[in-house]
C-alpha cells in the first residue's frame, strides 16, 4: 500500500486530507451565510470571485517555491489559514454591529485565505514527485485527488445538511481544528530537501513561458481553463436545477451524487481504467464522456433519473483528475515544478472567478436545461483539443 510504503507522503496525503475538509466546511458556510445576510446571488458570485481571483497572481510565487523548503512553506501556509478563518468568524460575529463592517472583513479574510490557500496546491503539487518515485506517481494522485476533489465534494454536500442543525460560528470552529490537525501531520514530513542556490534574477514569466513552448502542458493548461470557466456556471446552475427539479433538500443529494461520483472516480474507477489504458488515453475520452453525461441531464424529466445521470457522469470527472497531474508532473522538469504549476493555476483558475460573475449574470436569462447543453459542447471541444495531440492522447508515465 502506497501510504505504507511512503511515510512522508502518508503524512502529506493525510494532512492535505483534513485541510481538504476545512476548505470545504468553509466554502459552503460562507455561500450560504452570504446568502442569506444579503439575499443576493450577485454576492455569492462575489465571494467566489474573491475565491479564485487571486490565484491570477500566483505566477509571482513560483520562483519563490521553488527556492524554499517544502514542509516549512506547507505549515505557514496552513497557520495563515487558520489566522484566516477566526477574523472570519469574528466579521459573522460583527454582524450584529454593523452588517456592513462585517461583509468587508469577512470578505478582506477570504481574500487573504484564498491568496495564501492557493499556494499550498503547487506547493504539495511540487512536493509529491520528490518524495514518491516517478513509476508511482499515477497511483499517488488517486490519494491526492481523493484529499483534493473527493473530500471538497464530500464535505461540501455535508456541510449542506450540518447546516440545518448547526450554526455558522461552531462549523467554523471545527475548520479552526482542521487547519491545526493538518499543521501538526505536515510537521511530521521527515524529508529535508536541499535548496540550490542561485544567482540568477528572478524572472516571473519563466513558468508561462515553459508552459507557451510545451504543447502537452499547453493543451492541459488550455482546457482547464475553459473547463473551469464552465465549471463556475455549474456551481451556479446547480442551485437552479435543484429548485426547478425540486427543492433545497434536493440541491443535498445533487452535490452528494458530485461528491459520491467523484469521490469513486478517483479511487476504483480510475484505478481499473489506469490498468487497461494510458493515462493520455483516459485523460481525453474521460473529459468528453463527462461532458456527454452533463448533457443527458437535459432530457431528464424525473429527479432521480437526473440524479443517477449527474452520478454517472462524476465517475469520469474523478478519471480526469487522477489523469491529468501525473501528466504534468512527469512532463515537468523536477527544478522547476513549483513555477509552472504556478503559472500553471494563474492561467487555469481565475476563469472560475470570471465564470461566477458570467453566469451568475446570465442565469437570469438561460435555463439550465440550454445550459448543461453548452456545457457538453463545449467538453466535446476541450476533450477533442486534447486527443488532436498525439503525444498527449498516449501519454504513458509506466
Amino acid at each position: 500500500m502506497l501510504l505504507r510504503k511512503y511515510k512522508d507522503f502518508c503524512q502529506l496525503f493525510l494532512g492535505r486530507l483534513i485541510s481538504n475538509c476545512g476548505d470545504s466546511i468553509y466554502t459552503i458556510v460562507l455561500s450560504w451565510y452570504v446568502l442569506e445576510m444579503t439575499n443576493s446571488a450577485w454576492y455569492v458570485g462575489v465571494l467566489n470571485f474573491l475565491i479564485f481571483i487571486p490565484n491570477t497572481f500566483s505566477f509571482l510565487f513560483g520562483k519563490k517555491i521553488d527556492a524554499l523548503p517544502k514542509k516549512r512553506l506547507l505549515i505557514f501556509l496552513e497557520l495563515a489559514q487558520l489566522v484566516a478563518v477566526v477574523g472570519i468568524i469574528l466579521g459573522i460575529i460583527l454582524n450584529s454591529i454593523n452588517t456592513n463592517l462585517s461583509l468587508i472583513l469577512i470578505f478582506t479574510c477570504v481574500f487573504l485565505a484564498s491568496t495564501v490557500g492557493l499556494n499550498t496546491y503547487t506547493v504539495q503539487d511540487a512536493l509529491v514527485p520528490k518524495i514518491v518515485p516517478s513509476k508511482d506517481l499515477a497511483k499517488a494522485e488517486m490519494y491526492m485527488s481523493v484529499a483534493y476533489n473527493g473530500t471538497e465534494y464530500v464535505f461540501t454536500a455535508i456541510s449542506g445538511f450540518l447546516l440545518s442543525v448547526i450554526s455558522y460560528i461552531p462549523l467554523l470552529l471545527l475548520d479552526v481544528l482542521t487547519f491545526l490537525a493538518s499543521i501538526l501531520l505536515f510537521r511530521k514530513i521527515e524529508f529535508e530537501e536541499t535548496i540550490k542556490k542561485t544567482d540568477e534574477s528572478t524572472d516571473f514569466l519563466s513558468g508561462l513561458r515553459f508552459i507557451w513552448q510545451n504543447k502537452v502542458v499547453l493543451l492541459i493548461t488550455l482546457g482547464g481553463a475553459a473547463a473551469n470557466f464552465l465549471f463556475a456556471g455549474l456551481n451556479v446552475y446547480q442551485l437552479l436545477i435543484a429548485k426547478d427539479v425540486g427543492n433545497a433538500a434536493f440541491y443535498g443529494f445533487l452535490v452528494s451524487a458530485s461528491a459520491i461520483g467523484t469521490l469513486l472516480g478517483t479511487t476504483v474507477v480510475a484505478n481499473f481504467v489506469l490498468q487497461k489504458m494510458s493515462v493520455g488515453q483516459a485523460f481525453w475520452l474521460a473529459t468528453v464522456l463527462f461532458g456527454l453525461g452533463i448533457g443527458l441531464t437535459s432530457l431528464a424529466q424525473n429527479s432521480f433519473v437526473l440524479l443517477g445521470i449527474w452520478f454517472i457522469s462524476c465517475l469520469f470527472l474523478g478519471i480526469t483528475h487522477v489523469a491529468q497531474k501525473p501528466i504534468l508532473q512527469t512532463e515537468i522538469p523536477d527544478d522547476c515544478l513549483g513555477e509552472v504549476f504556478s503559472a500553471f493555476y494563474t492561467v487555469t483558475i481565475p476563469t472560475l472567478a470570471v465564470g461566477s460573475l458570467v453566469f451568475g449574470f446570465v442565469a437570469k436569462f438561460l435555463s439550465w436545461r440550454l445550459f448543461v447543453l453548452v456545457f457538453a459542447i463545449s467538453f466535446l471541444m476541450i476533450g477533442f483539443l486534447y486527443f488532436s495531440n498525439k503525444k498527449l492522447r498516449q501519454y504513458d508515465i509506466s
